[in-house]
């Protein structure tokens, strides 16, 4: 529901003041509640849903289809997303979808994903967000996140091989290992993007904004976080009248306090992975 005149007023009042008042008590840091589980969906190679606490769900799978290589040896990655409620192609779809999948074809080595030097495979990242009272970017990306760091794929079959792993090079269409115990990780030695969302308000940042602080916002930020650091960043607009016109300084403050989250998240991602 719309906020009225005053409810607006009051609350950009609140969120632009030195400290701000976030209504329901968080600092500016401060994230709300998840429920987050991996490897929720046995015919993928890989899946996470998290929910928000204020109702908010996203689930996440990961499929890998084997393709043959072509010349230019890109990564090839193609991330969809549903959300309930809105028409497909619409433009909060398609921010969501290209920010994540230009993110993880930018960061991925595409050695990871060679089988052979004729096969390779292709990943495709399915989301549906069921619910979102807040902006969904965050929500989609940690839950594309946990569900990269979830994926496995298949060994080649010891008999495809003849014995010698020096003639993986030379077999034709590859046979798989059916035991997934001796599968392989994705993330072994990667890392995925993490993109997360900020808005700003005056000379305050906020993270994991609820829905009625993005409709007093001048604007948000999102940040894309790879390795220990921030390698992309974007201004994005959080309500029709959005001014998206910032200070130096506001958006300096934002990419810290943005590279500061994504630290904590991706420590807290892993802890889920792992337990």
């Amino acid at each position: 529901m719309p906020l009225s005149a005053t409810e607006e007023s009051y609350l950009s009042v609140s969120l632009s003041q030195r400290p701000p008042c976030r209504p329901d008590g968080r600092d500016q840091l401060q994230f709300r509640p998840i429920d987050a589980a991996a490897g929720i969906l046995p015919t993928t190679n890989g899946s996470a849903r998290i929910r928000l606490d204020d109702g908010g769900e996203c689930i996440v799978g990961v499929k890998a289809e084997v393709i043959m290589v072509s010349r230019s040896d890109d990564v090839h990655i193609e991330v969809d997303c549903d959300i309930v409620g809105l028409l497909p192609s619409s433009p909060l779809q398609n921010l969501l979808c290209s920010t994540l999948e230009t993110a993880i074809k930018n960061s991925l080595p595409s050695r990871l994903l060679r089988i052979t030097n004729k096969y390779k495979y292709k990943i495709f990242v399915d989301g549906i967000i069921l619910d979102h009272v807040s902006h969904p970017l965050s929500l989609f990306s940690m839950t594309t996140y946990l569900a990269l760091l979830d994926t496995r794929l298949p060994r080649l079959a010891p008999d495809s091989l003849g014995g010698n792993d020096n003639d993986k090079d030379e077999i034709g269409i590859p046979q798989f290992s059916s035991d997934w115990a001796d599968s392989d990780r994705l993330c072994m030695s990667w890392s995925p993007p993490l993109v997360q969302l900020a808005i700003i308000v005056g000379k305050n940042v906020f993270v994991d904004a609820t829905g009625e602080e993005a409709e007093v916002s001048d604007g948000g930020l999102l940040t894309v976080w790879h390795d220990g650091r921030v390698v992309g960043l974007r201004v994005v607009k959080t309500r029709d009248s959005s001014k998206q016109v910032f200070s130096i300084n506001s958006i300096s403050n934002a990419v810290e306090v943005l590279a500061s989250a994504s630290r904590d998240i991706e420590k807290a991602l892993q802890g889920i992975r792992t337990s």
